[in-house]
């Protein structure tokens, strides 16, 4: 389960910046967005562990926040490597309520200090498009694994293929989203593969390897799309 829905405040120190928006870091090392702390403003092109990206009314400012990540994004934040949440000014009279942004390492929802902006990270190269996730860190429990991003020419223990809404046989929808994107009619016809997936707004649907006898499953180094019955990419 991903710890990134819901609205998350931060009291934040106001230092300027155009339009009182712009890029911020955390004086130590948060997951998530922390809960209480001053952050301080920063060039985009420097190490940042946040980006204001739009000042909200208190009314609905946590639905209005996500529709303003995936317009400042361009395209779906529950398929980025980003998380948003409120960020609100310690000032009492004037405060304001901004909705930002933030890119994370893996699943745990940790800032990754970017260099530059986040806006259209998932236009075009889609560069901030969740695709391969490295590595689990949670041992045997899957309720407990916390995935990190990468690449899929890396070795990887799971590659993204979809999405479906929640419902009551997640495992079904997300073998038929799976299989579609190998190019198969039946996830079945693969003894080697399974489905697993990640809870955000929707359930991302996740394609694995069915584990060794050693327990590992993260041997893939390439995409399975469009792989069909072919070798798995080693």
């Amino acid at each position: 389960m991903l710890a990134v829905a819901g609205a998350v405040f931060l009291w934040w120190r106001e230092t300027g910046g155009e339009g009182g928006l712009g890029c911020y870091t955390a004086p130590v090392a948060v997951g998530i967005l922390p809960d209480t702390g001053a952050v301080q403003a920063v060039g985009c092109d420097e190490p940042h562990d946040y980006e204001a990206i739009a000042i909200l009314t208190e009314a609905g400012a946590e639905e209005r926040c996500r529709e303003e990540a995936e317009s400042f994004l361009g395209g779906p934040w529950e398929q980025s490597r980003t998380i948003y949440g409120l960020l609100r000014d310690k000032d009492p009279v004037r405060g304001r309520l901004l909705c930002a942004v933030a890119e994370t390492s893996g699943t745990g929802g940790r800032p990754v200090g970017s260099t530059r902006s986040m806006k259209d990270g998932m236009r075009g190269d889609r560069r901030l498009a969740i695709t391969c996730l490295v590595t689990d860190t949670g041992g045997d429990d899957e309720e407990e694994q916390e995935y990190l991003f990468g690449e899929c020419t890396q070795s990887h223990a799971a590659e993204f293929v979809g999405t479906v809404a929640p419902g009551d046989d997640t495992d079904a929808d997300c073998r038929e989203v799976a299989a579609a994107y190998l190019g198969l009619p039946d996830l079945r016809q693969r003894a080697d593969l399974r489905v697993a997936w990640l809870s955000r707004e929707n359930e991302l649907c996740l394609v694995t390897e069915v584990p060794d006898p050693a327990g590992r499953h993260d041997t893939l180094r390439g995409s399975v799309q469009g792989l069909g019955g072919g070798p798995l990419p080693r």
